[in-house]
């Protein structure tokens, strides 16, 4: 069985490159320091049901699926996905009431877009989207 986990404490280390920061955001604290302050390991059902990975695929399968999911973001508006990227970047960790500003602000630059307009058109014509900006 394939198993993730921070396990730099078992040898004396801290985990680096984010590790403790991304696990606190994605797991919670609780969760976060169980995983850090042990070293414990996690299976993939787990690792899954916690928050610590976003999906599971089969062995072999992630380059695949990685480019299935590549092509299922580019195949949307560009304008739209930086601005909601934007959102989601700026939002975290912030009040309800700053996220919803920087959420507004997203939504204004896409609502305000040659691509809305294009993604619109499509929609009514039941063709894909050409998108204008690339």
């Amino acid at each position: 069985m394939e198993t993730i986990g921070l396990p730099e404490v078992t040898v004396g280390l801290v985990p680096g490159g984010g590790g403790t920061q991304l696990a606190l955001r994605r797991l919670g604290p609780g969760r976060a320091a169980d995983l850090v302050l042990t070293g414990r390991r996690v299976g993939a059902e787990e690792a899954e049901r916690i928050g610590l990975v976003d999906r599971r695929v089969p062995l072999g399968d992630d380059r695949r699926v990685a480019l299935d999911l590549a092509a299922q973001i580019t195949a949307n508006s560009p304008v739209a996905v930086r601005a909601a990227k934007r959102a989601l970047r700026h939002g975290w960790g912030v009040s309800l009431e700053s996220g919803l500003d920087i959420e507004d602000a997203a939504w204004r630059t896409a609502a305000l877009s040659a691509d809305r307009r294009e993604g619109i058109a499509a929609f009514a014509a039941k063709r894909p989207p050409a998108w204008p900006t690339g």
